[in-house]
This record gives C-alpha cells, structure tokens and sequence, in this order.
C-alpha cells in the first residue's frame, strides 16, 4: 500500500470513528461512553512545556491517530477501547486498552471478552464496517450473566464455607495427637519469618528418606510477571501428612530468589482428615487458595504461591492472579481435581 493510499485510508477511517463516536454517545449517554484523552510524560523546563502544548495542538487539531473511549458498565466495571486510524475499522479492530471488572467476577472472565471482541471481528462479513456498538451490547450480556453467576458464587460459596467450618472441625477432632503437635509446630514455625527457622540447608527433616521422596513429587514452577510483581507456584502432589508438608515449605525456602521475597509461602493443602492455609502476610490469599482446592475436589494435595512486590499496587487484582497462578501450577502437575480436560 502506497503512502497516499496509507493516509487516505486513515483519513477515512478518522472520519467512521468521529462518526461512530458520536452515534454511540447519543445511543448510550455520556455516563457510559466518553472520551478518554492521553496522558503525556512531561518534560522539564520551558522548552519542554512548548513541546507539551504543541503536540496537543497537533493532536485536537488532527485527531487522525489514535482515540481512546472509556465504556462503563457498572460503578466497578469499565473498559477503555484504543482505536487507531491506522488500522480501525478498516483492517483490524480496537484494542481493549483496560479492563476493570468486580472483584468475584470469575478470573479468567476479562480473558473471555478479549477472545469475544476478536471472534466478532473476524466473523464480521466485513471488516470495514465499525463494530463497536456491537461489541458494547455484547459486552452488556456478559457483564449481566456474569454479574448474576457471581452473586450465586457468592452465596453458595457462604453456605460452601459453613459448611467447611463444621467438617473442618470434625476432622481436626480426627486427628492423631502426633500429627496434632507436627501441624501446631508449621504454623508456629511459619507464622514467625523463615529467617528464624535457622539454616534450612542442615534441617534434620530434610536429610530423611521421607524428604527424598517429597523431592520427587515437588516442583516450582516458572515465575509469571504481572503488573512488575512477579509470583511463583510450588505444587506437591500425593501428599498425605502433615510433615510432607513441612519438608515442601522447607523446599520453598531453599532458593535464594524466594528468599528475597515479600510474601515467600502463601499455601493451602488438602490431606486426609486435615485441610488449612495460611495468609504469609497477604489476607485472604491462602484463604483463597484453599477455596479453590476445596471447589476442585482436590485431594492430597500442597499448593503455595511466592510473590515478589514490584511497586505497583494491584488491589484485588491480586488474588486473581495468585489464584490463576496456583490453578495452572496444579493442572501442569495432573493435581487431582485439575486435570486437563
């Protein structure tokens, strides 16, 4: 494609999206479709400011590059689309620029309308027709029977956790007196930094034929980047007393990176006649890890999550990537309750 049919290709596009900017604010209102405008570094000292000011000149007077508009769907549900003339509607669609979605929604849900928006595209007769009203009303379905699924998660998981507090009582009751002390002494140990535990290179427990066969079940994962944080899972599978698990947090903690670490074992297991979590200092997330064990049907099974603080503060966003993070780990390893379908 010539330049000039580059730039009369974008010229038209331009004026589709001025178009379809505009018919999507009168249909849906400026409460739920506005345009977002660009944020600028800027740039220090006099000559820095005229810079600033010019290139906005150039981009209200143009506005042939790119548009942002921000969609919201709820007080806590809101996506900003990028289209850029270069490309949309002509060649290819928007990009979804960010998405904000509630805290129960399901964590792979933002996924699902990323894959929707590409499938509208390509299944479009023709791709030089604008399709965001489409995709916005599409976006409006699944928002709506996201949001009912996530209310009756959310009362069956009340009800799911009641009940879990009985039985988890029962089963404590259950428990042998030896593996009673082995349990109290973990969370002892683990409660107080791993940099009291002393060197865990010369722990006993390690040395033993049990942690030699634990070492072979174990596996740490590859370390997944969000956002600057960094997390890590670590599975164990045909776990079945309370000292494997206690040779699997040791294991943890023997690599310098997890050392470094701002929450090195945030974990959940399931064993018999036992299941538990702890926070390592990030609440709720064990909590949510042993929700996902307990919702699977998993079954002998250690699952921790490491994660490295990167500077960004990622709210609730958090658990959702702990969550995925600890449920990929164990479908890699065939956990039971994860295996791959």
């Amino acid at each position: 494609m010539s330049e000039r049919d580059e730039k009369r290709e974008r010229d038209e596009n331009a004026g589709k999206i001025e178009d379809e900017i505009e018919a999507l604010k009168a249909i849906y209102g400026d409460e739920m479709v506005r345009e977002e405008e660009e944020e600028e570094e800027e740039e220090e000292g006099e000559e820095g400011v005229a810079m600033k000011s010019s290139r906005g000149r150039e981009r209200n007077d143009e506005r042939t590059k790119r548009r942002l508009l921000r969609v919201v769907f709820s007080p806590s549900a809101h996506a900003i689309l990028s289209m850029d003339c270069a490309f949309y509607p002509s060649r290819k669609p928007f990009e979804i620029e960010e998405m904000k979605t509630p805290d129960n929604f399901d964590w792979d849900f933002e996924k699902a309308v990323r894959e929707t928006k590409d499938e509208m595209y390509t299944n479009n007769n023709n791709n030089n027709e604008v399709f965001a009203f489409e995709f916005i009303e599409k976006c409006k379905e699944m928002f709506e029977r996201e949001e009912l699924e996530a209310k009756k998660r959310d009362e069956k998981e009340k009800e799911d956790n009641e009940r879990y507090a009985r039985e988890r009582r029962e089963k404590q009751k259950r428990m042998s007196e030896d593996d009673s002390k082995m349990k109290a002494a973990i969370f002892k140990d683990h409660l107080v930094s791993w940099k009291h535990e002393g060197d865990p290179k010369v722990t006993p427990l390690l040395e033993t034929e049990l942690a030699a066969d634990v070492r072979k079940r174990f596996k740490s994962h590859p370390i997944v980047c969000y956002e600057k944080c960094r997390f890590q899972a670590h599975t164990c599978r045909g776990v079945t007393t309370i000292k494997e698990i206690k040779i699997a947090l040791k294991l943890i903690i023997l690599d310098t990176k997890v050392q470094t670490a701002t929450h090195p074992r945030i974990f959940a297991y399931r064993i018999p006649n036992d299941d538990d979590f702890n926070d390592d200092g990030e609440t709720g997330a064990g909590k949510n890890l042993a929700n996902i064990l307990r919702l699977r049907g998993a079954e002998n099974v250690f699952v921790a999550v490491t994660r490295w603080f990167g500077g960004t503060h990622l709210g609730p966003q958090r658990f959702k990537v702990i969550n995925s993070c600890a449920s990929q780990a164990l479908e890699a390893v065939g956990a039971k309750g994860f295996e791959k379908k």
